[in-house]
């Protein structure tokens, strides 16, 4: 009873935002209760020097439930769907789901771009930023779908919208160790083994992002962000493996 009576304030006071809403419930497919945690979700963290202290806040809070409520419905799934596999399989599949390049299609198929609200001065030509800014934004819509209307609600939004799309037998059987690709290309054309060198380290240390740089022959071949090293390593070679005219889903004979 107290749930429903606000819910029903929520929809009062924010009426004058009807149109906005409507077309966002459209977008993700939920009915929303409280705006007031969209409004939160859609908030990037640089309009908080351009707000009166304590308005509504960015999304970061959301984000870091949304991720945690991501990462725990597709390892259910991933559970259920593979009884007969190993942890390690699983971890592994699961990343390759929940990883920044689907979160950040993801967003851009469901339009949340038009939804953002971002600083001028937010250079939106940044495609790494831009990205970056989506996924995270998509994360905190979870974890806003959560609070407002419970864990089937985001569930179902996680069902439909993340795995909906996934071709897991593909996925599963996929080989994404481009940097040991990269390295037996060079092997086999008796280059130089690949360069990797850090261009970058943007934000605060439990945020970082990485943008990795590799050099092939002398040249600048690929370019790869990420939150660990690592990650970028394996971007970059997987770009390097695309300009140099190497199909990176195919197996390199020496």
């Amino acid at each position: 009873m107290t749930r429903n009576l606000t819910q029903t304030f929520h929809r009062a006071v924010h009426r004058r935002k009807n149109a906005r809403w409507i077309a966002l419930e459209a977008t993700l497919g939920v009915r929303i209760y409280d705006f007031t945690l969209f409004d939160k979700a859609l908030r990037h963290p640089s309009t908080e020097s351009e707000q009166p202290i304590g308005l509504l806040g960015s999304y970061e809070r959301l984000e870091f439930l949304g991720d945690a409520i991501l990462g725990a419905v597709v390892t259910e799934y991933l559970y259920q769907e593979f009884p007969d596999r190993m942890e390690g399989f699983l971890t592994t599949l699961r990343s390759r789901i929940i990883c920044r390049e689907t979160c950040t299609l993801i967003a851009r198929k469901l339009g949340l771009i038009d939804f953002l609200e971002i600083s001028p001065h937010l250079n939106l030509q940044d495609n790494h930023k831009i990205d970056s800014v989506l996924a995270n934004c998509l994360e905190s819509i979870i974890g806003a779908i959560h609070l407002d209307s419970g864990i089937s609600a985001s569930r179902r939004f996680i069902h439909t919208h993340v795995l909906g799309g996934v071709d897991l037998p593909k996925l599963a059987d996929r080989d994404d160790n481009y940097k040991s690709r990269l390295q037996e290309l060079t092997q086999a054309e008796k280059w130089n083994p690949p360069v990797y060198i850090v261009a970058e380290e943007d934000g605060p240390p439990n945020k970082c992002i990485f943008t990795v740089d590799v050099y092939v022959k002398g040249r600048r071949r690929g370019r790869g962000h990420a939150r660990t090293k690592k990650k970028a390593e394996q971007g970059a070679a997987h770009q390097a493996l695309q300009s140099l005219s190497i199909n990176p889903d195919r197996k390199i004979e020496a």
